[in-house]
């Protein structure tokens, strides 16, 4: 089971939609997906209920609380013995053996941002935490910085001078972009059975150009981390 860890030390960076993203995309590969919620704000267990009620949970994907040391273990070892394919783990913010454990413990690190400057210091100084904790751990793990909500069209100057100087830094291949279909995988549920019900509803045709892209996204978003795993 490989673990694949989103992380940011501030709220609203885009981490809970990035993994659920995700997790929609490994689970169109067919892949089984353990989700470790670490956020005591539970977003997953929420995100599953909404995605029950509408009939847009895949049943290979599961929400494990993991918010303590304990739960965590527990969660690990019973996603581990149930054969999952991979482990999203959801961090919560700031600091914390928790935290330090589940980062330690992953295959891969994901730092999402958006392109505004205090968004891109509280990546800069969540990265820089990753590094310094791998380095007194004596480990080596792939992380990349991951730019969320970037607007389809031509960026502004801030966000232009904020994108350029990321490219110092290890990112994704490419961004994820601001899109409905992001916004609202939290009410919809999984947004590849969303794309599926809509297909079949004449009336949905336009609107579901605009989830296939997002779609596209998040496979490409995919292909980056699993290569990143090989």
């Amino acid at each position: 089971m490989k673990l694949i860890t989103c992380c940011s030390f501030k709220g609203g960076s885009g981490k809970t939609t990035a993994l659920m993203g995700l997790c929609s995309a490994l689970a169109t590969s067919g892949k089984t997906v353990a989700l470790f919620e670490a956020d005591e704000n539970r977003p997953l267990t929420r995100w599953k209920q909404n995605a029950l009620k509408r009939d847009a949970w895949d049943p290979n994907c599961e929400v494990f609380v993991a918010d303590e040391m304990p739960l965590l273990e527990a969660a690990y070892e019973d996603a581990e013995s149930r054969k999952f394919d991979y482990a999203l783990a959801d961090t919560h913010g700031g600091s914390s053996e928790l935290n330090n454990t589940i980062i330690a413990s992953s295959n891969f690190l994901l730092v999402p941002t958006m392109l505004t400057p205090l968004d891109v210091d509280e990546a800069l100084a969540t990265y820089r935490y990753i590094i310094e904790l791998l380095m007194g751990e004596n480990l080596v793990i792939p992380t990349a910085i991951l730019r969320q909500r970037v607007p389809v069209g031509r960026l502004t100057m801030s966000q232009t001078a904020v994108s350029e100087m990321l490219t110092a830094l290890p990112l994704t291949e490419e961004p994820l972009h601001e899109r409905d279909a992001f916004a609202a995988m939290k009410e919809r549920g999984m947004l590849h059975l969303t794309i599926k019900k809509i297909d079949t509803d004449p009336s949905m045709r336009l609107g579901l150009r605009n989830l296939q892209a997002a779609m596209e996204e998040l496979q490409q978003l995919c292909s980056f981390v699993c290569g990143a795993l090989e």
